[in-house]
């Protein structure tokens, strides 16, 4: 199953990847996925940092970084799927690094997590 899931989106990105070759050019493409590429590399350095400090910050006054902790976690994903190449990770990306709709993304990973306390699971993706 996991590895149907992964040569599914590989062929989702491909495709992705062509048809946004054939509207623009393959050298606007791959430029633009270079961009991407980077933009994800400074938001995951400057943003983990900022986050890492706040958490610090939170711990040693003795107040719960919760929203901080979600906030940094959603980031790290968008981080991540920037420096992914592909077109659907980049839109994803780009969609959590927008203020008004990363409340969305913030919304699913809480409900998420709370789905898998509620149940006691200590695997939040695969168990080992």
């Amino acid at each position: 199953m996991i590895a149907f899931c992964f040569a599914a989106g590989t062929a989702i990105e491909l495709l992705g990847l062509k048809w946004f070759s054939g509207v623009l050019s393959i050298v606007n493409t791959i430029n633009l996925v270079m961009l991407t590429f980077l933009i994800g590399v400074v938001v995951g350095r400057s943003y983990g940092k900022e986050v890492f400090e706040k958490m610090q910050w939170h711990l040693k006054s003795r107040t719960l970084p919760a929203d901080d902790v979600l906030n940094g976690a959603v980031m790290a994903v968008a981080s991540m799927l920037l420096i992914t190449p592909g077109i659907v990770t980049d839109v994803f990306g780009l969609l959590i690094l927008i203020p008004i709709t990363r409340g969305v993304f913030k919304d699913l990973a809480l409900g998420f997590v709370k789905k898998k306390i509620s149940r006691g699971d200590l695997f939040y993706f695969f168990k080992s």
